[in-house]
């Protein structure tokens, strides 16, 4: 074996360690940090010992599957689409080596902490962020449009054509407006 291979795969470990700390900071469950670096529980429990991190800074159960927390609200809506405007800033061009899955959670990492230094108060956990990106990919479930009144960008459910507003314009009454408007009364 050689020393540039062995080299190789001592800093892709080092690679798996700090995105594996970085992931931990924000509060990723052991079973996502564990599928994206290839970590093992045991050896995540290790890490988080030696970090010392409290056991009630974790996110336990399972990790959320559904976009329904950042489509229920006018600020979610707001909220997703300020991160889904972001993916597009953090690609990086194509080279000959394509991205490994290292390469994408240590983006993506990126992302959200570029996205909680502009909305440090935000609820949107990471694997939040991992569902609004597979989601954009696949184009089925949420669309970004714009606000209807100030013309700002929010996200949508495809299938919701009533709430088309963002969490400025929202006066706090939105579900009484979509329930008021009925799909007679609009037509």
């Amino acid at each position: 074996m050689d020393a540039h291979r062995k080299d190789d795969s001592v800093i892709r470990e080092l690679r798996r360690f700090e995105l594996a700390r970085r992931l931990i900071f924000h509060q990723v469950r052991t079973q996502t940090i564990s599928k994206l670096t290839g970590l093992s529980r045991h050896r995540l429990a290790t890490l988080r010992q030696r970090l010392m991190v409290p056991e009630d800074a974790r996110h336990r159960g399972p990790p959320p599957c559904s976009l329904e927390v950042l489509l229920r609200t006018a600020r979610g809506r707001t909220e997703g689409a300020a991160l889904a405007a972001l993916f597009p800033l953090f690609n990086k061009p194509t080279s000959a080596k394509p991205m490994t899955s290292l390469d994408e959670a240590a983006q993506l990492c990126e992302i959200y902490d570029a996205y909680l230094a502009c909305y440090p108060q935000s609820q949107v956990q990471f694997e939040e962020l991992m569902l609004l990106r597979k989601s954009l990919a696949k184009g089925d479930l949420i669309e970004l449009k714009l606000c209807r009144l100030c013309k700002a960008l929010i996200m949508n459910n495809r299938s919701d054509r009533y709430r088309r507003t963002c969490s400025h314009c929202d006066d706090g009454n939105e579900h009484e407006q979509i329930t008021d408007q009925s799909p007679a009364s609009l037509g």
